[in-house]
């Protein structure tokens, strides 16, 4: 695989957890009973959509995140009346009969004069009512199809619908008798209500109860939650895959060469990285350790060792070069070759250890450690020592810390890097995956807005300030001003984008190489 291809995948991938993320507060909102009606990939114009339901899907043009609209979280937001006030209110029917006039400014002009309500073109009226009420019109038949699509009702329902309302309408000399009879009609096809925010539920009852803050804290606090915690489910699987699926490093030496190194003694003998040891002057061994001892027994001694090379067994005459042992200060004598190491994959008890807590062989290759080691990196960024040297890093003043911060471009040029280096760098590209989830997951959880951590902060403060407000005997009302989550937000948003900007910068300019 290409760097480019390499550097592909990994966005790919970056954009498929942003969606599951996504997908963690939509479903959650949903299960709750909230109304979600709009999940995005992207932000700017829309390039793509469609509806499933009551939820619009869809792709913006700038792939920069994702989104998902749960109303009532903005305070614009208005709520969906039902079904029947909204269609079949005395101002809906005549707005519809309005509409359904001939667009003749010269009648137009003469309603107006006569100060007449809308009586609609005599081919556009489905039926007129006795009590003074607006006509129903073809257009009131629209406004009912446009509201029932809007609320999710399955196409062919929706068309019955409206079909079985056009009918009974001609039957009704009153408003109030075509309400008692569309009601019936939705009762029928749709039935009862089984729980909050079912079709039922929407066409009867509209939003009631299903906006953001309509909704218990522990339960918003669940919709917001469950976005973030889906990086860690994600960090898990990529680990776990990679424990399994990939042959590891198990901390022995095999007999096997895996290295020669340029000029040692190994390589005078014609030693090759792939050869495997039988047998150092005449011992015998499938051990590597005991073969070492020969060698490091016979300082400056021409031995015979017996390799396995290509199925063919090859004698070649060694002479271990004679070094001081710093340790003992003994003196040994040293071939100048890296043993493999051994690799096999783990079982899947084994591997599930290792991708959640780490081991004894990988303390650190767990998603435990990772957030650990993800917590002590970002204060160690965000200190005044960190941002000082992070500045004078990008001024030039300093050289840069290979261990240090890196941006989204930084882990893309390592993703590319990782397809130059084997299996090696398969394990080295799921890894930074898996690295990179797990900083998503604390990064949402920064407590200030827009991050999902800042809305938890919101609904941690507001339940204790309610708490306190009922200990008190007071009306358990208080919510949080914007204007101070903004004072305290920008700040702190200032000292994010200059570490971004900054990380950016020097990724571009002097990229760290794996």
């Amino acid at each position: 695989m290409s760097s480019a291809l390499a550097i592909l995948a990994f966005v790919a991938a970056l954009v498929l957890a942003i969606l599951i993320h996504e997908l963690g507060h939509l479903v959650t909102a949903k299960r709750v009973g909230m109304k979600a009606d709009r999940y995005f990939v992207g932000f700017g114009p829309t390039l793509w959509s469609t509806r499933r339901g009551e939820t619009e899907y869809g792709v913006k043009a700038l792939p920069l995140g994702g989104f998902v609209s749960i109303r009532g979280m903005s305070p614009l937001d208005e709520r969906d009346a039902p079904v029947l006030d909204t269609v079949f209110s005395p101002a809906a029917l005549d707005r519809a009969a309005r509409d359904a006039d001939a667009e003749d400014p010269a009648i137009r002009a003469a309603r107006q004069a006569e100060g007449a309500t809308a009586t609609a073109t005599a081919t556009d009226v489905v039926t007129r009512f006795t009590d003074g009420s607006p006509p129903l019109t073809r257009a009131t038949l629209d406004h009912l199809d446009a509201e029932l699509e809007k609320r999710g009702t399955p196409p062919q329902m929706r068309a019955h619908i409206v079909r079985r309302t056009q009918e009974t309408a001609r039957e009704c000399d009153t408003r109030d008798q075509l309400l008692l009879s569309v009601r019936e009609i939705l009762q029928t096809e749709v039935g009862e209500s089984r729980r909050l925010g079912d079709l039922a539920w929407r066409l009867e009852r509209g939003d009631e109860g299903r906006f953001y803050h309509d909704r218990p804290p522990w339960q918003r606090a669940l919709a917001i939650f469950m976005g973030p915690v889906t990086h860690i489910g994600i960090a898990v699987a990529l680990l776990f895959a990679l424990y399994t699926l990939l042959p590891l490093p198990t901390g022995e030496v095999t007999p096997e060469v895996g290295q020669v190194l340029e000029g040692s003694a190994a390589e005078q003998a014609g030693m090759e990285a792939g050869d495997r040891l039988l047998a150092v002057a005449g011992t015998t061994s499938e051990e590597f350790e005991v073969l070492r001892e020969e060698i490091r027994s016979r300082p400056d001694e021409a031995v015979t060792v017996t390799v396995l090379r290509d199925d063919t067994e090859v004698e070649l005459a060694l002479t271990p070069t004679a070094e001081e042992d710093p340790e003992s200060g003994e003196v040994v004598g040293l071939a100048g070759f890296l043993p493999a190491l051994e690799e096999q994959r783990l079982g899947p008890g084994a591997a599930l250890q290792r991708a959640t807590v780490g081991d004894e062989l990988d303390p650190n290759g767990g998603v435990v450690p990772m957030l650990r080691l993800s917590v002590q990196g970002l204060a160690s960024i965000f200190s005044p020592a960190g941002i000082g040297d992070l500045v004078s890093t990008s001024v030039g003043a300093q050289e840069r810390d290979p261990e240090g911060v890196v941006s989204l471009i930084g882990i893309a040029s390592l993703a590319g890097q990782t397809a130059e280096q084997g299996t090696a760098g398969l394990y080295t590209f799921l890894f930074l995956l898996a690295y990179l989830n797990v900083f998503l997951f604390i990064f949402n959880l920064v407590p200030l807005p827009p991050f999902d951590g800042g809305h938890l902060a919101v609904l941690a403060v507001e339940k204790v300030g309610n708490l306190l407000r009922r200990l008190r005997g007071r009306e358990p009302d208080f919510t949080v001003d914007p204007r101070t989550i903004t004072a305290v937000a920008l700040p702190v948003i200032g000292l994010l984008l200059l570490v971004v900007f900054a990380s950016f910068w020097l990724d571009i300019t002097d990229p760290i190489r794996l």
